[in-house]
């Protein structure tokens, strides 16, 4: 490797965005994102330290200076060499990139995300690029994130939900009782699909209000619904509270389309076709906002709560945070900040009750069901067959990104 010369001013292509810093484990990683090979690199904040100066105005003496006065060290010729061999083989430094590692690198990451599409229990079917869509209807809509909008309509929509939970039962007996026809049917699926949609743009279009790229809308299988999604990749790049907020943005729309069903279920005579749609829309679409916002599930509240804690893959760390401690008890985990400790315990134990009780209910459910089709003995051979085939689905998926993880 080439000598790395004191005297130059290194400086990181234009394009390179540096994310802020969230916890992870017993540390503190960074994203870095590279628009044109669509790369993310997760870094260190020494890395971070050094990369965020790296402008074209700081010779290596001045960063050396700085990193010295910051962290109490100064970085040998070894250090540099190893930071900069990692900058030429990503590409990032601008006026020494090469195209055919340009396309190398673009072509990895394309062939990275195609794999991470794929998969027997959920799978991503892109339909189209949205970013033109949002940059067209995104300067327009800009007064719908002002304070003077978002708190009367947060305000609606907490009046919303509590007259739904107040109005249950009748809101139960018109979304069920009596014969329904096909166009009902058709119409709830249609309303469904559409707010969905709705809820998804919501969180493309805030995380491009916020400065990042919704790069990719399409449809998700994730066993057993299929379903709308769109892909805010750039949501690591932005601050903590503007995380939380563009995770927040697809239920809080999602809700906000129940309004005028709220008219309609007033206004409809009781048992008219109208009544009974606006009544299971509001029903189901309240029921889906509130799942959404379950912690325990990877939706919308599980990266609510990661984004508020400032922490990376709350639930993965909260598993290898317990795996340390059974293994090594409380000294292996004094590393971790006493605010993380608390988080991860916390997170890993409640959501085990969360998948316990969950899991308890519907088997409990599903036995019921099937020994009064098929008694009791049959029930218990079919459920065991099931948890099996259910346990090889995830020692799978496990392996494949292990695999993946690996092979990046």
């Amino acid at each position: 490797m080439t000598t790395v010369d004191a005297g130059r001013q290194p400086r990181l292509r234009p394009e390179i965005v540096l994310g802020p810093g969230q916890r992870r484990g017993e540390g503190v990683v960074h994203h870095v994102k590279d628009p044109l090979t669509g790369w993310f690199y997760r870094i260190g904040p020494r890395e971070h330290f050094l990369l965020s100066r790296m402008d074209g105005t700081r010779s290596l003496d001045d960063l050396g200076a700085d990193y010295a006065e910051t962290f109490g060290r100064r970085l040998g010729p070894e250090s540099w060499q190893q930071l900069f061999g990692m900058l030429y083989k990503r590409q990032l430094l601008a006026g020494a990139t090469d195209d055919e590692a340009l396309a190398r690198l673009t072509a990895s990451a394309a062939e990275n995300a195609e794999r991470a599409k794929r998969g027997p229990l959920q799978a991503r079917f892109p339909l189209f690029d949205p970013d033109a869509l949002f940059q067209r209807v995104g300067p327009r809509l800009s007064g719908l994130f002002h304070r003077g909008f978002v708190v009367p309509a947060l305000a609606a929509v907490l009046a919303l939900a509590g007259y739904v939970a107040y109005a249950w039962p009748q809101l139960t007996d018109a979304a069920f009782a009596g014969r329904r026809g096909p166009l009902p049917v058709v119409l709830g699926v249609l309303v469904a699909w559409a707010i969905i949609f709705l809820h998804e743009c919501a969180h493309g279009l805030t995380c491009w209000h916020f400065g990042g790229r919704a790069k990719e809308i399409g449809l998700m299988w994730r066993f057993p619904m299929l379903a709308p999604y769109c892909k805010v990749d750039d949501v690591v790049l932005l601050p903590p509270g503007r995380r939380v907020a563009t995770a927040f943005a697809g239920v809080f729309v999602s809700m906000l389309a129940l309004l005028p069903f709220a008219g309609l279920w007033a206004l409809a005579p009781d048992g008219h076709t109208l009544h009974s749609l606006a009544g299971s829309i509001l029903l189901f679409g309240t029921v889906t906002a509130g799942i959404n916002l379950v912690p325990f599930l990877r939706l919308d509240g599980y990266y609510m709560l990661t984004h508020a804690l400032n922490l990376a893959d709350l639930r993965g760390e909260s598993y290898r945070f317990y795996g340390r401690l059974l293994r090594g008890g409380p000294a292996a985990v004094a590393g971790y900040p006493r605010r993380d400790r608390a988080a991860y315990a916390g997170y890993g134990l409640a959501s085990a009750v969360f998948a316990v009780t969950v899991c308890t209910l519907l088997v409990r459910l599903w036995y019921t069901s099937l020994a009064g089709w098929v008694g009791g003995g049959w029930a218990v051979l079919i459920l065991v067959a099931e948890g099996v085939l259910v346990l090889l689905l995830i020692g799978y998926g496990v392996r494949r990104r292990r695999a993946r993880s690996g092979g990046a």
